[in-house]
Formats: C-alpha cells, structure tokens, sequence
C-alpha cells in the first residue's frame, strides 16, 4: 500500500512538472504567430497613409530587421525612414512619406510601367523598355533619383498639408518637420496649387532630397549642398547605419564608392572614378556604424595621410586643387556629416578613425566609451536547460521508492 502511494504522488509531480517544460519544448510564441498571420493577412491591402510607418515598424520588428533597407508587402514599401506604395498599373508612387510625413505622390505620363525590385535600401520602378527608371533610397536625407533616357515630365502631386515653392533652381517642399529639394542637371520645374511639374531632357537625373532627419543642422546647409547636385560638383553620398547597413547614391555615373572595412573605431571607404576635374563626397556617420563620440576625436586620413578639416562647410563646395574635409558637430555625441573635396580620381581609401578618449589623470572617474553602448552585436544568452530540476527532482524520488523496498524486505 505504501508503494502504491508513493507511486501515484511521483506519477502526480511529473505530470505537473513536465507539463512547463513540455510547453517550452513546443512550437513558437503563440502571440508572434498570430502578428505573423495578421502581417501576412495585410500584404495585399493599402494601408491609411498617415499609419505606413508605425505599421512597417512593427512589421520589421517582427522579422528582425534593423537598420535601412526595404520590407516589401504587397504594392507598400516600409523602409527605416521612407514609406510608401506603388500603383501596380501604373508604376506611379503612392503616398510617399519620410518619418511618418506624407509628402506627395509621383506619376509619370506615358510611363509604361515595367516592373518593381526592391535590393537592400534601394527600390527600382522602371518602365518597359528601362529608358525611364525611379530610384527610391531608404536613408537619411530620403533619396530619390529619377533617370531618364529620353525627355520626359514628372508629376509630384502634393499630399495635404504639404508645400512647395520655387527658390532659383531649385523648388523646396515642406511638411512638418520635413523639408527636401528637388534638382536637376539642365532641368526646368513649376509649380502651380498642389502640383509640381518637372521637365526633364534626355540623359538627365532628376534629384529629391531631404534634410537628414538624424542630422538636424542648417537649412543653408542642405539648400548648397542640392544646389551642388545641380551643379554636377556633388559626386556620392553614403549614409552608414545600423548592423553594418548603409545605403549608397550616385550623383556621377563615372564614380564608384565601397565599404572595404566597418569597425567599431574604424571605417575604410574605396572611392574610384574617371571624373576629370574634382567632385564632393558626403558621408553620413551614426553611433550605431561608428563610435563617434566628440568631433574632437574624428580624424580623416586620405591615402594613409592624416586631412586637417576645415571649420566652414563652404571650403569644401569651393574646393579647387587640394582635398579638403568638413566634420559638422557632433549631434548628441552619436551622430555627424562628413564631406571630402576630392580634386583628381583613379583610386583613393578614406578612412574614418576614432582617436582613443583622453582622460585628465589617472585617479579620475572613469568615462564610458561609446562603443560599449552602441555596438549592434549583441552576445546570446545561451538559456538554462528546461529539464535540469526535472531530472534531480526524479532521481531523489527514485531513490526514496528503492530504500522503502529494502525496508520491506
């Protein structure tokens, strides 16, 4: 009789304590499941513009992304920065927006829509036969280029609330807190109530950029910098982000720009090209790409040797016969924009070096180094064993079951 109790007490605590580590053992969280079919159930449908960005987060949230880069559901695009969607008929682009702010559609007359591809941080719409191609960038100034083949006009329908205005050759558009440029090389625009017209000839590039929105600093600023765009002066521009992202754009079609290292203190740029005369290379840096920490401690070397940075953003644009660099403050210590004059190409490395923090003497309190809050790789937590109580748990049980036979005995 005692062993038969014994055994329906053990029979009862391993019904209870299996039942926890059975449930671990099963399939995924209930609940991630269910967002996953609900994301799924969304791919087909538009969605209210004003929600695209919240709704994309949570979306790449899901999936694990971060950094830029487009997730593509359906006719919508949701990126780190930009939204928006794409008329599967026409090609036009929907309900552009930049940080939840819409800002206009964009139509093409006579487009003759082709096909979509999304690749990393860059979504390519182009007609049939590829003599008209859009160019949208998910990254910080929100980079679209338009490039055309043969003359073309291109429509920017104004979202409410959205306002555009013509400022020399360059018309500016604003929403919020969101202010862009359109430009071009030898194009003419208008604008007349919620309608920006641009008239493109052939061989041209069609411009929209934006105020960096991670790098909030002087309107005069961005307004030269889409004036140099127009004045073919701007070469490449490359924004590097989070988990080794980064998004590239071409303001020359002979220039070329990679990645070659990407460290926590380091990064090495390879720029090449065949311009004849001399070009300007941006560069936007976060803490998540670059321990930036104080401006006084980023230095610029161009092949191997250490460039003094100019003060004035303005040396750089006027730049001539020598390379020049400019480092902006640093926004929050964790964020800042670079630009390099370079005056002759075949091929250069740039690297982006942070110099080791100084400390005054020996007995101060220590400072925290950045890289050890804002590096992306995380190290994984390796988790306890479900079973492991389980089974000391049995085996005391066991042995209390044999000692009470021997007793009978």
């Amino acid at each position: 009789m005692k062993r038969f109790a014994i055994l329906m007490l053990t029979t009862v605590f391993l019904v209870f304590t299996l039942a926890p580590v059975l449930a671990q053992m099963g399939s995924a969280n209930p609940k991630q499941t269910d967002d996953r079919g609900k994301n799924m159930m969304d791919q087909g449908k538009s969605i209210e513009p004003g929600k695209m960005m919240e709704q994309g987060k949570s979306m790449r949230e899901d999936l694990g992304m971060q950094g830029m880069g487009f997730l593509h559901r359906g006719e919508n695009e949701f990126g780190d920065y930009v939204t928006f969607a794409i008329d599967n008929k026409t090609g036009s682009v929907l309900n552009y927006a930049i940080s939840g702010y819409t800002l206009f559609n964009i139509s093409i007359p006579n487009f003759n829509y082709g096909s979509t591809s999304s690749r990393g941080s860059v979504t390519r719409i182009s007609n049939i036969d590829g003599s008209i191609v859009i160019q949208l960038h998910d990254n910080p100034a929100a980079v679209i280029n338009i490039l055309s083949a043969r003359s073309t006009s291109i429509v920017f329908t104004l979202a409410n609330g959205a306002t555009a205005a013509k400022e020399d050759n360059l018309i500016r558009i604003e929403e919020g807190s969101v202010t862009g440029y359109i430009s071009g090389v030898n194009i003419t625009g208008s604008v007349s109530g919620s309608q920006v017209t641009i008239n493109a000839p052939p061989s041209s590039a069609v411009i929209f950029r934006a105020a960096p929105l991670n790098m909030p600093m002087s309107d005069q600023l961005y307004r030269r910098f889409s004036q140099e765009i127009a004045g073919k002066r701007m070469g490449m521009e490359i924004a590097l982000g989070r988990n080794g992202t980064y998004s590239s754009v071409n303001y020359s079609e002979t220039m070329q720009l990679r990645v070659q290292e990407m460290e926590q203190n380091r990064i090495r740029l390879v720029v090449n090209g065949t311009e004849q005369s001399g070009r300007i290379i941006a560069i936007d840096l976060d803490n998540s790409s670059l321990a930036v920490g104080a401006r006084d401690r980023l230095r610029i070397h161009y092949d191997d040797k250490t460039l003094q940075c100019v003060d004035d953003p303005n040396i750089v644009f006027n730049g001539t016969d020598q390379p020049l660099c400019w480092i902006s403050p640093v926004q929050d210590g964790a964020r800042a924009q670079l630009m390099m004059y370079i005056p002759h190409f075949s091929e250069h490395t740039i690297d982006i070096v942070v110099e080791p923090a100084m400390t005054a003497t020996p007995v101060a309190t220590p400072t925290m180094t950045p890289a050890a809050a804002t590096t992306t790789v995380l190290p994984m937590v390796t988790p306890k064993a479900p079973g492991f109580g389980f089974v000391v748990s049995l085996a005391a049980l066991l042995s209390l079951i044999y000692l009470t036979g021997r007793r009978k005995r």
